[in-house]
């Protein structure tokens, strides 16, 4: 599914903010509903109590009844209590299943339906023939008026690897989900060999990126089936699993498992084995690796671990990606300086671009974020 942004529309259901007004005009009707429902029953409660006292002092009834009677009428108030507490989760949990139903209702905005005409077949076969170009693109939530990207432009040339670096919130991952088409740009365009992301078909263009972030997913399935999400046709080819393991050094983690890429993974299942952060990590890489597509994004996957097997992962990487498009995104400068070209975003623009030694002898916001982080080494 594609999230399309627009103003008052929620980006991750192809705008349609789910069940918002009627879950505010629900909840809204339950608070009024459960306030009378309060009022009524403390009333007749303490009216009851106040009827059967006058009713003892007139010689009517009993102590022994009172007192029983006031037992039972305190008993089911509880008990009353405890069903309208009932009655309100039961209606917090169908709202949760009108959110379900709505957004498996939704249907995401398509502008192309097939391949136009006049479309390069050069990402279809796996590798772009002119690269990417932004243009101008812009990029804001809804709700807010802060953009996260301004005015962005920049070209990425077939078979070039550019990282980009900046600081948290400065539109990284943002960036790369608009080519991705995860979002849309509030402004400008991005462009695939000469030709706007729009007017690709959905499917096809997803077919030719592979994307790994740092909010990667753990599958609670074999560890054969982790890696074969990256590329499911190629869920029996063993060869081909082996291959994206080894390059992503989860082969050695697969070595340890009692029943190698048959074992179940995870504690959700009986006989599932549990993985270390750095474990999954190495997992989720390997299916980068057996996607093989025209355009590869790594956004920080390797934060669990250490700088030395960050760095060989992506040192790997790249060499195995000679062929395709590569973008990464790290705070490890050791791990930048393989890249060809660096993009330095700051405050949603692009404030430096260059080689990792054009950078540094430039000493601007680049050189200095080397220095800062130099000097934890030191």
């Amino acid at each position: 599914m594609r999230f399309s942004v627009a103003p008052d529309k929620c980006p991750r259901t192809g705008g349609i903010a789910l069940g918002g007004e009627t879950d505010h005009r629900s909840r809204g009707g339950r608070l009024m509903a459960g306030s009378a429902f309060a009022i009524v029953g403390s009333i007749g409660y303490y009216a009851a109590y106040a009827i059967l006292v006058a009713t003892a002092l007139r010689g009517s009834i009993t102590i022994g009844t009172l007192t029983f009677l006031t037992g039972a009428l305190l008993s089911s108030s509880a008990s009353i209590q405890v069903l309208l507490s009932l009655s309100s989760k039961i209606g917090d949990q169908f709202l949760f299943l009108n959110d379900l139903f709505m957004f498996l209702a939704v249907q995401p905005p398509e502008t192309a339906v097939g391949q136009p005409n006049g479309v390069p077949t050069g990402l279809f076969e796996g590798v772009a023939r002119s690269g990417i170009e932004f243009r101008d693109v812009s990029f804001s939530y809804p709700g807010t008026d802060r953009p996260i990207l301004r005015n962005v432009s920049f070209k990425i040339d077939p078979k070039e690897r550019i990282a980009l670096v900046g600081a948290n919130g400065q539109g990284k991952t943002t960036l790369v989900k608009l080519l991705a088409r995860l979002y849309e740009p509030s402004g400008g365009a991005i462009y695939l060999d000469g030709v706007n992301l729009r007017e690709y078909p959905t499917e096809a263009l997803w077919e030719r990126i592979g994307v790994i972030f740092q909010d990667f997913v753990k599958y609670e399935m074999t560890a054969g089936e982790n890696i074969a999400v990256g590329r499911i046709s190629h869920l029996s080819n063993v060869d081909r699993l082996r291959d994206a393991a080894r390059a992503s050094g989860a082969d050695e983690t697969l070595a340890k498992l009692p029943n190698g890429f048959d074992q179940l993974l995870g504690r959700r299942f009986e006989g599932g084995v549990d993985l270390s952060g750095g474990e999954w990590q190495r997992l989720a890489i390997a299916r980068a690796y057996l996607r093989q597509a025209g355009i590869l994004i790594l956004d920080e996957p390797t934060a669990a671990l250490d700088a030395r097997a960050e760095h060989e992962i992506y040192t790997q990487f790249s060499d195995l990606a000679t062929d395709h498009i590569v973008l990464l995104i790290s705070h490890q400068f050791s791990t930048v300086k393989i890249a060809q070209r660096i993009l330095v975003l700051d405050e949603g623009t692009i404030r430096e671009e260059g080689t990792h030694q054009d950078l540094l002898a430039r000493g601007g916001l680049y050189a200095g974020m080397f220095e800062l982080q130099a000097e934890n080494y030191r």
